[in-house]
This record gives structure tokens, sequence and C-alpha cells, in this order.
């Protein structure tokens, strides 16, 4: 059972496992959760580069394909999670939301018969689901969300809309357009969004 205390995310009423970035910047005004994919395939490998100053990028929380979360930015905060950003009158979003991604290889595409990642990464045909994004024309390979980790976000999204209730759920590519593409089509958003704000799927 997910809860928010002081701006930090309870599983079962311990704080999670929490990894600091200096990615981050003022006070948040959360109205929007905004769901991401990672574009890579472990956890690990997704927060320690979020962790990196480098990255210029971060997100509240990561969650991992069997469920496990790490918190990166207290809730108050701003994370660096969703660059040139709009949605209605709003620009920059990150001032408006707070960010969760997923590990998720993405989009993926196919290369002598196997399903690749940007970095060349393999993805077995039964984690894959051939469809064209909302905002494409021609389709693509995309990785599918685990059940556990869709449970676990669904979990937390109930938990932190309880909490600073959310105007709305949107992914990357709605308030990145032309620009992003993540959570994807393999992402069940329409449903997703629903269960959180109560609207009918």
């Amino acid at each position: 059972m997910f809860s928010i205390q002081n701006h930090s995310l309870l599983n079962a009423g311990a704080a999670v496992p929490f990894t600091a970035t200096p990615n981050q910047g003022g006070v948040v005004r959360p109205l929007y959760l905004i769901m991401h994919y990672t574009a890579g395939t472990s956890a690990s490998g997704a927060i320690s580069w979020l962790a990196n100053p480098e990255a210029k990028a971060s997100a509240h929380l990561v969650v991992d394909t069997n469920g496990a979360v790490t918190q990166m930015v207290r809730f108050n905060r701003v994370a660096w999670h969703a660059g040139r950003s709009n949605w209605g009158d709003l620009e920059g979003m990150n001032q408006f939301s707070i960010g969760i991604e997923l590990v998720n290889a993405g989009k993926l595409r196919r290369v002598a018969g196997k399903w690749l990642n940007w970095a060349g990464r393999v993805i077995p045909d039964p984690d894959v689901v051939e469809d064209t994004h909302k905002h494409e024309t021609s389709s693509a390979g995309w990785q599918v969300y685990p059940a556990a980790q869709i449970d676990a976000a669904l979990a937390i999204a109930f938990a932190l809309h309880r909490t600073y209730r959310f105007l709305d759920v949107l992914g990357h590519e709605d308030i990145s357009r032309g620009r992003k593409v993540d959570p994807g089509p393999a992402f069940p958003m329409r449903s997703f969004a629903s269960h959180i704000i109560g609207r009918n799927a």
C-alpha cells in the first residue's frame, strides 16, 4: 500500500529507496502526472544516468519492470523530466507536474530479424508489440509493459492523486508532441488515466 508523507513515497509505511539527483529546481505546482519510459532496459542504468549532472534530466520516480520503485526528487520540487513542453496555456510542464519514468526500451526497430532499441539492445519477440503511435503514420515495435509494473504504477498514481488531486494524467508524448513518443502505444494510457482520474474508459 503506497502513501505520501512529507512529499515522499512510502510503501507499507516505510520510505521507498531514494537516490538523490542534482537535476532539479524550485517548488513544483503538481497539476498533472506525466508518464514516461526510460528507453533503456535496466532501472540501475536509468537511475545512474538521471543522478548524473551531465544528464540534465531527472524524474520524481523510476519504476522497474518488477514494480520496484526508487524516488529521486521530492514531490514538492521540480524534476527535469518534461523538457520543452506545454499543455493548454501552460508552458514548461516541469513546473506543473510530477514525472514517473517506467523502465522500458520504448520504440524499437527491426534489424536482421531482431527487435533492437536505440542502443542496439535486443528485445525478445514475446516482449514486443507492433503498433502505430497516435502521432505517427507507420508502425514500429514497442516493448510491452509487464503487469507487475503497471500495477505498481497504478497504485503509486492513486496515492499521488489522493494527495495532489491531479487535473489529468498525460504522456510525455502529449506535452512534447512531435519531439517525444513515450510512453507509447504499448502503455494503456487511456485506461490508466481513467482509473486514476475517475473517467470512463
